[in-house]
């Protein structure tokens, strides 16, 4: 499933007045997240993708995304089995002359997708339930 945000960063947006915006999920596996810049912001926004207090895009605090006429992805794996099933994305552009739009794409797989029951366990399974007669 893919979750998508797009939204406007306000010219001369402070880090201390950043926009963010929270994309809800379901449960599953964050396998990707891409931030689409369109042509015209010059690096000048910054973007980074939170879960909870964890920045997890990118995955060095203290650090932002920026672009121009790009898409950035982030690959991942960050489960998604408890609160909050969402993330939260940061944007600022101090610098910036001129508003910008940021998209933002979510994408999230089942669990058994990404790490699918091994055959090694389910023979096992298979030999206990034989030896031990449960089922």
């Amino acid at each position: 499933m893919i979750y998508a945000d797009t939204f406007t960063v306000a010219a001369a947006t402070a880090k201390t007045a950043l926009i963010t915006r929270e994309i809800e999920l379901d449960v599953g596996v964050i396998h990707l997240i891409e931030i689409t810049y369109l042509d015209g912001p010059e690096n000048e926004v910054e973007v980074v993708v939170r879960r909870a207090l964890h920045q997890i895009v990118p995955s060095r605090e203290d650090t932002s995304i920026v672009g121009n006429n790009t898409t950035v992805r982030a690959f991942m794996h960050e489960v998604l089995d408890d609160e909050p099933l969402a993330v939260e994305v940061d944007a600022w552009s101090p610098n910036a002359d001129f508003e910008h739009e940021i998209t933002v794409r979510v994408h999230v797989l089942p669990q058994e997708v990404i790490s699918p029951p091994s055959a090694h366990n389910s023979l096992l399974e298979r030999i206990a339930r034989t030896i031990l007669g449960s089922g």
